[in-house]
């Protein structure tokens, strides 16, 4: 098997992240979204609107999203558990993957390309406002998480670590800071920031 991805974009990185907390090894092949490479022929039959990540399988057909990708090597390398291992623990872990997701990645993504977009789109004032009216809705409900647990996943950490940790390093690569006022986040963010699995993976393109 091997994956595409371009390094810095969140929903890569935090596919990269999840196969450096398993210890798996995958190549990774670089398709550069600055450059265009993604809309390419060669591109789009791997994933035909063009988005990254990809995950090639050993038969040759791919697998997109990232989050089934992560599913997919979660089912076939159990362990260490990143979702849990009964059904409540998974959809547990599903929930509070979907609120990084949903309510920290989503909104960065539009503050940053409606501002600094590395795909050149044009700035939009009106959606930058909204998404970051919205932001804090989500890093609220991941802060009160961390008060009881150091990882968003638990005692060790889950997918929602990897798309957290994603998300911010993808708005802080664009200015997107994260507010201090949420300390247990901005603690969790730089003991997360230590472990190997993190180490090149906000790295930019060379």
């Amino acid at each position: 098997m091997r994956i595409y991805l371009f390094p810095v974009a969140p929903n890569p990185t935090r596919v990269r992240i999840y196969l450096a907390e398993k210890g798996l090894e995958l190549e990774q092949v670089v398709v550069n979204l600055v450059k265009g490479e993604q809309r390419s022929p060669e591109h789009r039959a791997r994933h035909p609107l063009g988005k990254l990540p990809v995950l090639e399988l050993d038969d040759g057909t791919y697998l997109t999203e990232s989050l089934a990708i992560m599913e997919y090597l979660e089912e076939l390398h159990p362990e260490p558990p990143m979702l849990g291992r009964t059904p409540l623990e998974r959809a547990r872990a599903r929930e509070l993957e979907r609120i990084a997701d949903v309510g920290v990645l989503h909104p960065i993504a539009r503050i940053v390309h409606a501002t600094r977009s590395p795909l050149g789109l044009p700035p939009v004032p009106a959606i930058a406002e909204a998404a970051r009216a919205e932001l804090p809705n989500g890093l609220r409900r991941l802060e009160a998480r961390l008060a009881e647990v150091p990882f968003v996943g638990g005692e060790r950490p889950g997918f929602a670590d990897c798309t957290l940790f994603a998300a911010l390093g993808f708005g802080g690569f664009f200015g997107v800071e994260l507010d201090p006022a949420f300390e247990r986040i901005g603690d969790w963010r730089a003991r997360f920031a230590a472990r190997p699995s993190t180490k090149g993976a906000l790295a930019p393109p060379s």
